[in-house]
């Protein structure tokens, strides 16, 4: 089984005002961004919400922290 060089999924967050979701952005292997969404019920967004809490994230982000970040 081939084992990924890099992480794919460089970031994870939530917006304000919605629920159900969790955007996250992805690393190609040609070193681009992507940004993408996973949605509640997908197998990905269980992941990722465990990883979110994992690391003490609590939340959408607030209009303090800006969208330059994503």
């Amino acid at each position: 089984m081939p084992k990924l060089p890099q992480p794919v999924i460089e970031v994870a967050w939530r917006q304000t005002g919605e629920t159900g979701r969790i955007h996250y952005r992805a690393i190609r292997p040609d070193g681009t961004r992507r940004r993408l969404l996973a949605k509640e019920g997908d197998g990905l967004y269980d992941l990722l919400e465990l990883h979110l809490a994992a690391v003490g994230y609590s939340g959408p982000k607030t209009s303090a922290e800006g969208e330059d970040e994503h």
